[in-house]
């Protein structure tokens, strides 16, 4: 019997499809997804999740150009949502992953993401025809930083004006448990981050991540400073006092899963 994973975001009903899916050694058989509309959940494993977040964004200028985004807070955020993909070894296949929002006032006003999925069997992965889904509004105002879920999205404003964007990243206990994370899933090899004076770590003298008091709560976005990973989601240090306050948090579409 499938050991069903926790999940985060909407609850999953079972869908149609009967599929084989590999984990470790064991063969089991695994059904895709689909939500209470009756479309195709993008599901991803929280590993795969949070590594398509950091590889090849962490450190990087803040305007970067990745696969032909600039790479500001918003661009950052379609930029690292659009390369998630998985194989079907844990979960429900996925490729093709567009998010509609351009920027971060489209979250605000209404947008999509669209995204293949599919079930792999003996190596080969059957596809499904292209799905489209409402980004959802999960709350407006600060909510509980406990009731963030993987794949969520956070915005922030002043007034009605929209002014940051980021992703969370999960909760982690300290920022060396960030850093001997980021080397367990491969973002980077051992002892390759250096700590730095004013509770940092960095990679080539550029600052991966970032500590503002105690939160257990980590984001991920791009900053003046670069792309990297604080934990001052509510916006309580005077250092990022710039972002603005948050003001929505949005479900990306994207169900990540252990």
């Amino acid at each position: 019997m499938l050991k069903k994973g926790k999940v985060w975001g909407k609850k999953l009903v079972a869908g149609i499809m009967l599929a084989v899916m590999v984990l470790g050694n064991t063969t089991v058989s695994a059904e895709a997804a689909t939500n209470d509309t009756g479309k195709k959940v993008a599901i991803v494993q929280e590993n795969n999740y949070r590594k398509t977040l950091c590889k090849g964004f962490l450190g990087k200028s803040y305007g970067s150009v990745v696969d032909g985004i600039r790479c500001d807070c918003s661009g950052y955020t379609r930029a690292a949502l659009n390369r998630l993909e998985s194989k079907g070894r844990k979960g429900t296949a996925l490729k093709n992953v567009q998010v509609g929002a351009a920027c971060t006032r489209d979250w605000v006003n209404g947008s999509s993401i669209t995204y293949t999925t599919g079930v792999a069997e003996d190596d080969e992965i059957s596809w499904a025809k292209q799905t489209k889904l409402a980004i959802g509004k999960k709350s407006s105002g600060a909510s509980k930083l406990s009731n963030l879920e993987l794949g969520d999205v956070v915005v922030y404003g002043r007034g009605s004006s929209t002014t940051h964007i980021a992703v969370y990243f999960g909760k982690f206990s300290s920022m060396d448990k960030v850093k001997d994370y980021l080397e367990d899933i491969g973002v980077y090899d051992r002892n390759a981050l250096k700590k730095a004076s004013g509770d940092k770590y960095q990679s080539n003298g550029k600052t991966v991540i970032r500590k503002y008091g105690n939160s257990p709560y980590w984001r991920i976005h791009s900053t003046c400073s670069g792309i990297m990973i604080d934990n001052d989601i509510a916006g309580t240090s005077p250092y990022t006092s710039s972002f603005g306050n948050w003001k929505w948090t949005f479900s990306s579409g994207i169900n990540v899963i252990e």
